[in-house]
């Protein structure tokens, strides 16, 4: 398979086979190409060169979610198949449907739910639903656990597994090689747009699956300096409402120089958290941030203005004009205090330290992979002289370099006396840029550890909701 896209290359001659029965592990960088193979494959995308070849349906869970935000969950999953009672839809019948549906998989939602309520990893359990229901033979699934919790990737795994062996070939685009290891028989690795291995996945390891990736080792994170300084943030009795996320009568510190690690189960208060320090919802309780206190009704731009910088959890639809290019995309935020010669000054300096490729400030940034994205939304977050970086799921789906650059710049921003807010989904994330882990369960704080007392068991058990 061949395919551009203007100057890029993106498919550039790529064999790929799927088996009935069998999981199959495609990685690489953000920008490899392994998105729009699957696409082609699917037939979303009209490849330049190249004949695919299926037997049977094939289905494509996309990792940017192609959902109807207004619509509810049931008529998103069952869109065009509704069950009929006459001429009219059976709704009753749908809603059964899809709660059977939700439960043979381990994929629990609210079908009378609006998708437009709902936070990422629910939404992500409506793409799965809305092509399993389909029953395909061939099963493509682009970045499937990227909104999961920990706890439900197992249970995840379990259900692909399952439909493997009644015969569905599955193939699982992921950045997450301990998922690579423990859940495919084989592993196709990519690296500008060409496939540069294939392996039994249990004939290779995940070390040197990275360097195939990447071309060489991975680098390491930053080197962390002990400096946890004056209080910067400090909430007592916080609670906010985003959507279906709550949080209740929250009480936290955040130190200038240090990385606060907010820990738990999607859709337990976090998205709510983000929202009310970013000023897109309103909030009770007292918020002092750099001295002053924080108004429930001070708009975003205030926020900006004081220092506080937000990497939203969902970039496509929160964070970016997927229409603009780089250079205005990386000035949002800025528009009205960076001059508008600087602007490309700006797209530069975000291109150059995060590494997006390609490297051009006039690139649509719809035309961009999401690892590229995401490094758009995190770059003019870190290069905007924060004071306080909100940051949610920061390297969610993006490859194992990047988010390791990203990680870096994360501690780096926290080593100049930033204060960062991490709200990730991946335990291996906190443990790694942390100094101090919150865990966060039903919309409360449920434990403190800090990084020398961190417990991996214990963190799970209080995420769960074990006391």
């Amino acid at each position: 398979m061949r395919k551009r896209f203007g100057a890029v290359q993106a498919v550039d001659g790529v064999d790929l086979e799927l088996y009935p029965g069998e999981i199959h592990a495609l990685v690489g960088e953000n920008g490899a190409g392994k998105s729009t193979l699957a696409a082609i494959a699917y037939g979303a995308v009209r490849a330049d060169e190249g004949t695919v070849e299926a037997d049977g349906v094939v289905g494509l869970v996309h990792q940017h979610f192609k959902l109807i935000d207004r619509l509810r969950v049931w008529e998103n999953v069952l869109l065009n198949r509704e069950p009929k009672r006459g001429w009219t839809i059976d709704v009753p019948a749908a809603r059964e449907r899809v709660r059977a549906l939700s439960s043979a998989y381990g994929l629990a939602v609210d079908p009378d739910a609006l998708v437009e309520t709902l936070p990422v990893g629910i939404k992500q359990r409506v793409e799965l639903l809305r092509e399993l229901d389909r029953e395909p033979s061939v099963l493509l699934l682009d970045e499937p656990t990227a909104a999961l919790a920990p706890s439900e990737i197992a249970s995840f795994f379990s259900t692909i597994a399952d439909l493997a062996k009644r015969g569905t070939a599955v193939l699982v685009v992921t950045h997450k090689l301990g998922e690579v290891i423990a859940y495919s028989q084989r592993v196709t690795v990519m690296r500008a747009g060409r496939v540069v291995a294939t392996h039994l996945t249990n004939e290779t390891n995940a070390d040197q699956i990275a360097r195939e990736m990447v071309g060489g080792e991975v680098p390491a994170l930053a080197a962390r300096a002990a400096m946890a300084g004056s209080l910067l943030l400090e909430a007592r009795g916080l609670s906010a409402r985003s959507g279906t996320s709550a949080i209740t009568d929250a009480s936290f510190e955040v130190r200038a120089g240090e990385i606060v690690g907010i820990a738990g189960i999607e859709g337990n208060g976090q998205s709510a958290l983000a929202d009310a320090l970013a000023g897109v919802v309103p909030f009770a309780g007292d918020v002092v941030f750099d001295g002053a206190h924080l108004h429930a009704d001070d708009p975003p731009a205030a926020r900006l203005q004081r220092g506080i910088r937000v990497i939203p959890q969902d970039r496509r639809g929160e964070a970016l004009v997927l229409d603009w290019n780089v250079r205005d995309n990386v000035a949002l935020g800025r528009q009205r205090t960076l001059a508008l010669g600087k602007f490309g000054d700006a797209a530069r300096e975000v291109i150059e330290r995060f590494d997006v490729r390609p490297p051009d400030a006039d690139a649509v940034v719809a035309q961009l992979s999401g690892g590229n994205q995401q490094k758009i939304v995190v770059g003019r977050a870190l290069t905007s002289a924060p004071k306080l970086i909100v940051a949610y799921q920061p390297t969610r789906g993006i490859d194992i370099g990047a988010a390791a650059l990203v990680q870096s710049r994360l501690i780096e921003a926290r080593n100049g006396g930033a204060g960062v807010l991490l709200i990730s989904f991946e335990l291996d994330e906190i443990f790694a840029c942390a100094d101090r882990v919150l865990v966060i369960a039903n919309g409360k704080f449920v434990g403190t550890f800090d990084r020398a007392s961190i417990d991996r068991g214990r963190i799970g058990a209080l995420m769960a909701g074990h006391a």
